[in-house]
């Protein structure tokens, strides 16, 4: 029961970071994998006059994001749009792509049905995380009921990758933002990340025998990468 609740409570999230790729100028967004709409209900809640449609193969919980979004079709990726939805300017593969067979594939079509000049936004979870490197270490690679190493995870990515991912389909990439997994009163993740941003600046300034010193530790901070792509 306890871990229901928490499923629950997991796929239901906003995804601030997520809605913050999203340009402002995205008027049609296609959510794939709304799951309970929790990302297109806090987007259309910033942003009035958006729309947002879904795609979410789990009959109960597109059921649920039908309330909050303007369409939502129960099915996959895969699954032939409805002829009356306009093409999206945006669409978000929101920790869905390490779910599929061939992520390729996916972010391929994703270009082929965006509107010219559309934008994808990707997030994956970081199999680089400090957490999973700690469990090699030990000779421990644990399947969890979510997270970064849940068990429904046919995929994994680190932040190169997850670049070439996107890369592959003929994107260009405009951004990677880094969601920290850093817990302390003192120091949150916002400033965290204005720390760290500025030392990698400091060290993209520095010459090439200095470079890549800090990157490897900030994606051991890092449990999931937003990338933005156009």
């Amino acid at each position: 029961m306890t871990e229901s609740r928490e499923l629950h409570h997991y796929f239901d999230k906003p995804r601030l970071d997520v809605v913050e790729a999203i340009p402002a100028s995205c008027r049609f967004v296609l959510d794939v994998g709304c799951a309970s709409g929790g990302l297109g209900r806090e987007l259309k809640r910033t942003r009035p006059g958006v729309q947002v449609r879904g795609i979410e193969p789990v009959a109960e919980q597109a059921e649920r994001a039908r309330t909050v979004l303007d369409d939502v079709l129960v099915g996959t990726f895969e699954s032939t749009l409805p002829a009356t939805w306009p093409a999206p300017d945006c669409i978000v593969f929101a920790d869905v792509l390490e779910h599929l067979v061939e992520p390729w594939d996916a972010v391929r079509r994703a270009k082929n049905m965006l509107h010219p000049g559309g934008v994808v936004v990707v997030s994956v979870p970081n199999i680089a995380h400090a957490s999973v490197l700690a469990g090699l270490l030990r000779g421990r690679f644990d399947y969890q009921p979510y997270g970064i190493l849940d068990r429904t995870h046919l995929r994994f990515f680190t932040r190169p990758t997850a670049i070439d991912l996107v890369e592959s389909a003929g994107f260009q990439v405009e951004y990677v933002r880094r969601r920290l997994d850093w817990h302390s009163e003192q120091f949150d993740q916002k400033r965290l990340r204005g720390v760290l941003g500025r030392a990698l600046d400091w060290e993209m300034g520095r010459p090439r025998r200095f470079r890549g010193l800090l990157a490897p530790i900030a994606d051991a901070l890092t449990c999931q990468f937003v990338v933005r792509a156009r």
